[in-house]
């Protein structure tokens, strides 16, 4: 994936504008003004009215140049009149009258225009299969910024700035987020997968890494029709597992994950089951030329429908999703925020995921 602006210092602000102008087909004033109507949002006759906020938004963050100064330049090469009453202090305060829940919405709207031009997806089984993974951003050291995120320790102490803990939600086969959550640094990302559940359909094959395989995701997202499959939680031992187990075959067990009492208590849901049974499956595989083993858990334990081959290389597909971080924090620049007010954190980072979903549109 590749910024739309290729060049900070690029001469053509002509074509710039062409592309402003273009996301228009894409956000148009009558598509976001109707999702704000749904939220009660009025608003009024201004320079920046909702629909031009939003795509300036957008356009900033497909942009090499993430200044307001730029954004306000680009837009006065399509109208004269942002040169004379188009100030960063306007701007601003137009992104902050924005309805936060907007962003959801247009993020979901463009992922489903995008799944029906990709037409059918990969199905395993006949079923959809979602990933999911967390990462961090960072930001500038402003108080809003330190109170609403918070810093992280690390290993050589306090970090120097704000960090936010981010976990995003995409289909198997698209290039696209579904869903996410921004939250502080202290929020687990089982926390956020949770808020989440409501995007995943039943019936839906969930792919995650061992952070996600707790006792409490796999029994909640079996009770759903949801099954899963991840790495072993780093907490439990495969050997034990085993000495308890039944084989299935060469390499694969079925075995049962029981819930400690203290966390049963700090659940406190009656739904939870005593234990949960899950299929252990040994993945034996050379990097170079050392030899590793890779432990996978799954909820899919019928071991003829739901082959275990098949099931290392749909694990392996997780990486996808690596690679959706990787253009949302290396190529579209999230990695380091540089909006200096929670509300502005969250805009800046909604945007551009709405713009990588709309590179891909």
């Amino acid at each position: 994936m590749y910024p739309i602006d290729p060049a900070a210092n690029s001469p053509q602000r002509f074509s710039r504008s062409v592309q402003l102008a273009a996301l228009e087909e894409y956000l148009s004033d009558r598509e976001v003004q109707s999702i704000c109507a749904q939220f009660h949002y009025g608003w009024r006759d201004r320079l920046f009215r909702p629909g031009l906020t939003v795509r300036s938004l957008v356009y900033r963050g497909l942009s090499h140049d993430r200044s307001i100064a730029n954004v306000l330049a680009d837009l006065a090469a399509n109208d004269p009149r942002f040169a004379e009453e188009g100030t960063a202090s306007a701007w601003c305060q137009a992104r902050g009258r924005l309805p936060q829940e907007l962003w959801p919405e247009l993020i979901v709207r463009t992922a489903r225009r995008v799944e029906l031009l990709a037409g059918p997806q990969p199905l395993y089984r006949g079923r959809p299969v979602y990933l999911c993974d967390g990462s961090t951003l960072s930001m500038p050291d402003e108080p809003d910024l330190v109170k609403a995120f918070g810093y992280t320790n690390t290993r050589h102490g306090r970090s120097r700035f704000p960090v936010a803990r981010i976990c995003l939600l995409a289909q198997a086969g698209l290039q696209v987020i579904w869903d996410y959550r921004l939250d502080s640094y202290k929020t687990a990302e089982d926390t956020q997968f949770h808020q989440m559940w409501d995007q995943i359909p039943h019936t839906a094959i969930c792919l995650g890494d061992r952070h996600f395989s707790s006792f409490y995701n796999l029994a909640k997202l079996a009770q759903r029709g949801v099954d899963m499959i991840s790495r072993l939680n780093q907490r439990r031992s495969a050997s034990k597992l085993i000495r308890y187990g039944k084989k299935l075959g060469k390499n694969q067990w079925l075995v049962r994950l029981y819930l400690a009492p203290q966390l049963r208590k700090k659940y406190n849901d009656a739904s939870l089951p005593e234990f949960v049974e899950v299929r252990l499956i040994r993945v034996l595989f050379y990097r170079g030329q050392k030899r590793h083993t890779l432990w996978l858990v799954t909820t899919l334990l019928n071991p003829h429908a739901y082959p275990m081959l098949e099931i290392a290389q749909w694990y392996r597909r997780r990486w996808m999703m690596e690679t959706r971080i990787g253009s949302l924090k290396t190529t579209l620049q999230l990695n380091v925020l540089r909006s200096k007010t929670a509300g502005a954190v969250r805009s800046e980072v909604a945007a551009t995921i709405l713009a990588h979903n709309l590179v891909w549109l």
